[in-house]
């Protein structure tokens, strides 16, 4: 059985049909002009929670890059301490072997001792050092108590604590954000008398002074080899805080690759492929064309039968 169509149902299939075209026409434009596609929820599910998923990875990942940079400037930051407290532990062993020399009597020793207690005030200023957010550098996760304070007797004693902070990057990893007080002034071994003890740069550094005093030659030669100890452990210090340095460039770099990538997707999603939409707007214009033509010579005939 055919079907028969009015001519009033035709035009409003016709006249539907032309409207759809415009419209899509017009989205088409829409698009070139901003260079974006019109992905919303109510027109595209999938598409919207796919940007929105990776918006919020590639401003994690931009997050991370940040908070590295500025670990590695904190880690910059403790490298120069550690590199000026080591220039002053060579002044202080050149001292220590030119205080062996039978040429330099007990006044001269008195100035050595001087400028050892200097340098020795120089190194707690250093290890009390605030970061850029206000916070002791050395003090493990005790951020705001004062490192190294000196007692009245002259040592220099220990206020922090050995847990280091850290930093969660957005994958978990847990990145340490400086080296703890105890790490910094390290455990030189002593053995004298067949009495071992443990101690750290900064009794070294006050036996030396006090070996000076008293021009005890014994006190100056052990101050000899603990200071040697106490620059070989500020030394290793600077190759971790190095190898530090370099984990943090590589997280870096990895979170850069993770953006472009993620970057790219996002585009994918929701930027507009110029020669295919124009290639589409064409067809479509085209398509509007050919109906707009057949729909006025559908209505030229259409009259021209109600005028007979």
């Amino acid at each position: 059985m055919k079907v028969k169509i009015s001519t009033a149902q035709y035009f409003k299939m016709m006249n539907d049909h032309m409207t759809s075209q415009q419209s899509k026409i017009a989205e088409l434009q829409s698009q070139l002009s901003v260079g974006k596609k019109n992905v919303t929820p109510s027109t595209d599910v999938k598409a919207t929670t796919s940007t929105l998923k990776l918006s919020r990875v590639i401003g994690q990942q931009e997050d991370d890059i940040s908070n590295l940079q500025n670990v590695n400037a904190g880690y910059k930051e403790e490298e120069a301490v550690m590199m000026s407290m080591v220039d002053m532990l060579r002044r202080m062993e050149d001292i220590s072997v030119a205080a062996r020399s039978e040429t330099y009597g007990a006044s001269e020793l008195e100035i050595f001792a001087i400028e050892v207690e200097g340098y020795m005030d120089d190194i707690r200023g250093l290890a009390n050092r605030r970061d850029s957010n206000g916070h002791y550098m050395f003090s493990g996760t005790k951020v705001s108590t004062l490192p190294f304070t000196k007692q009245a007797d002259g040592t220099v004693v220990y206020n922090g604590n050995q847990t280091e902070p850290t930093l969660e990057l957005d994958t978990g990893y847990q990145l340490p954000l400086s080296i703890s007080g105890k790490k910094l002034a390290g455990v030189v071994t002593r053995t004298v008398g067949g009495v071992t003890t443990k101690n750290d740069m900064f009794k070294v550094m006050q036996d030396f002074v006090t070996a000076l005093k008293a021009d005890n030659k014994t006190g100056v030669d052990l101050a000899i080899d603990e200071l040697q100890e106490v620059s070989r452990n500020l030394n290793k210090n600077l190759v971790d805080n190095g190898l530090r340095q370099n984990l943090v460039e590589e997280r870096r770099d990895i979170a850069e690759e993770k953006i472009v990538i993620y970057k790219g997707l996002l585009s994918d999603a929701r930027d507009v492929d110029y020669a295919s939409a124009i290639t589409q707007l064409s067809s479509d214009m085209l398509a509007l064309e050919a109906a707009q033509s057949t729909f006025a010579k559908v209505s030229q005939l259409s009259i021209l039968n109600f005028i007979r």
